[in-house]
């Protein structure tokens, strides 16, 4: 059955010379994969340009639940033209970052409305803001908040010594284990889970201190979201920051 569908691009791969394999999170059905034309020529329908990382497109396409074979998107455009994101390098950067966490940590989601008007808000929001300064931190809170959307946002209230990343809560004494926060680093996540895109830029960190909050941040996610990889584009964000 023909549908229109609204998506955010996660990923592309190439698939023989002249197609491309498209991951994306829609708003109506989760995660989906497309097989769309491959080519740079100025009469595309479905060129390459709409299949960037975190574009946010709407097509028409076939969904039927019992075709093995992957639906092809017509009728292909841009719901959202990205402004500045194309052409900022740290921008570009951050984009690439994301779009790799969110190929891994949505692997398995399902239909989530609030979640997608989350990404959507975000990456305009991202697109929009000029101070390049007040995003050094967007990753950050951006990781941290989608925490909330796909249900393991730890427990940050409660007392404890020590933070336990496998339980996703303080604990008094050491756990059995070692994935864990000492003291004088868990005594600061309650006030880094407060950080928002609006207050973000009041929060000054040094190089070494962003690496290791995102350290941090990609073991959650590995013990939480099953087969969540070490990411490439972790070690290109590091070097914009400083």
């Amino acid at each position: 059955m023909q549908e229109k569908i609204k998506g955010i691009v996660l990923r592309t791969v190439k698939y023989g010379d002249k197609s491309l394999i498209v991951d994306l999170f829609t708003e109506s059905h989760g995660r989906m994969s497309f097989m769309t034309a491959f080519t740079r020529t100025k009469r595309t329908v479905c060129g390459a340009s709409y299949w960037q990382h975190l574009s946010m497109v709407e097509f028409n396409a076939d969904i039927r639940p019992s075709n093995a074979r992957l639906a092809r998107p017509t009728d292909v455009r841009l719901y959202y033209n990205y402004i500045d994101v194309p052409f900022s390098p740290v921008k570009s950067s951050i984009a690439m970052f994301v779009s790799e966490f969110l190929n891994a940590a949505l692997r398995e989601e399902k239909n989530n409305a609030a979640l997608y008007s989350y990404l959507e808000s975000s990456f305009q929001w991202l697109d929009m803001t000029d101070d390049v300064s007040a995003i050094a931190n967007f990753h950050i809170v951006f990781v941290m908040q989608l925490s909330r959307f796909i249900g393991i946002y730890p427990n940050t209230e409660d007392d404890g010594n020590y933070f336990d990343l496998m339980a996703g809560a303080y604990t008094y004494g050491q756990p059995p284990h070692s994935h864990f926060l000492k003291p004088e680093e868990a005594r600061y996540l309650p006030l880094l889970f407060r950080m928002k895109y609006s207050t973000m830029h009041l929060f000054r960190f040094s190089r070494s201190a962003r690496m290791r909050i995102l350290a941090v941040l990609c073991a959650y996610y590995r013990l939480h979201v099953p087969a969540f990889p070490e990411l490439k584009s972790l070690d290109v964000l590091h070097e914009m920051f400083d």
